[in-house]
């Protein structure tokens, strides 16, 4: 092939890449025209895929702003002067948060649980799509159904979340006392904060998918999946209001302490900085998988048992 030739498939390649749809990108089973969720989507089948790249670039301006603050720590000053705005924005974002998590959790429920008193599950389990496959696209059903709302509550956090958990941290280690450590920390939060959003409403999807499947009434399975977001929630805030006060209580012993007792007192700081590792960053996000694993297991089970 001569090099014009292959020049002219290049571009060829490149305008059949621009030209592909953006459904395209995503897996199968969460894609409007997959058959399973496009019987549940009605009118919502026209929404939008939505578009990540402005979220990843507002990520990435944030998480550099935070790596500059290590050696520059005016940088992390003059990114935080929307914090009032982020104040302001973020607990509204929260509500409606919730509801979209509340709707999601309620129609994935009464999706299986239809599925479920009608008798068409083996049907659906006839086609060539997997278990798994079936029941992640009841659960995109229900999110393609409040797509926009999430899309605008990513951007939101996406967008004012940084400076709220720069906030949180900062007065608890101060930044320019506490060193990289603490910037890390935000860091991390700030990455696991993001994931949160896409990992919960999967989460609570597939939850109010187990419910629909093992509670074949429509009303209740609806009651019991909203009622698990909420005591999710609740358990969280929990866990970390303690988790804070505990942490809390072990910084004012190290700055209180002597010489006799600073061993204990650091010991002490220790598993409380430990304990804010797990709680804050790995629980919320070894949560959501290790219930999504289990509620396909447990349904993949009792269908073919049945």
């Amino acid at each position: 092939m001569t090099a014009d030739a292959t020049t002219r498939q290049r571009a060829i390649d490149r305008i059949r890449s621009d030209d592909r749809s953006p459904m395209e990108n995503l897996p199968y089973w969460a894609r409007a025209t997959n058959p399973i969720v496009r019987r549940h989507l009605g009118l919502y089948w026209r929404t939008l895929p939505p578009e990540f790249e402005p979220i990843l670039y507002t990520c990435g301006f944030w998480l550099a702003a935070l790596l500059l603050g290590i050696f520059f720590p005016f940088v992390t000053d003059l990114a935080t002067t929307v914090i009032v705005v982020s104040v302001l924005v973020i607990p509204v974002g929260m509500i409606f948060y919730l509801r979209a998590l509340f709707s999601v959790a309620a129609n994935s429920a009464s999706a299986m649980a239809d599925e479920i008193r009608n008798n068409t599950m083996q049907l659906l389990m006839s086609t060539p799509m997997s278990l798994d496959q079936i029941f992640l696209g009841k659960v995109a059903a229900s999110l393609w159904r409040k797509m926009d709302d999430l899309i605008l509550i990513v951007q939101g956090a996406a967008i004012f979340g940084p400076p709220l958990i720069i906030m949180h941290y900062a007065g608890l280690f101060p930044l320019r006392e506490s060193g990289p450590v603490t910037y890390l920390l935000i860091i991390a939060m700030t990455l696991v904060s993001m994931l949160r959003l896409v990992l919960e409403p999967l989460m609570f999807g597939m939850v109010g998918v187990g419910i629909g499947a093992f509670v074949p009434f429509r009303s209740i399975a609806m009651t019991s999946s909203v009622a698990f977001v909420a005591f999710y929630f609740l358990l969280m805030i929990m866990l970390q209001q303690l988790n804070i006060d505990f942490l809390a209580a072990a910084l004012d012993a190290v700055k209180g302490a002597t010489e006799l007792t600073l061993d204990v007192a650091n010991l002490r700081l220790a598993l409380a900085v430990g304990s804010t590792v797990f709680i804050e960053l790995l629980l919320p996000v070894l949560v959501p998988l290790g219930l999504i694993r289990l509620v396909i297991g447990l349904l993949t089970r009792q269908l073919r048992e049945n």
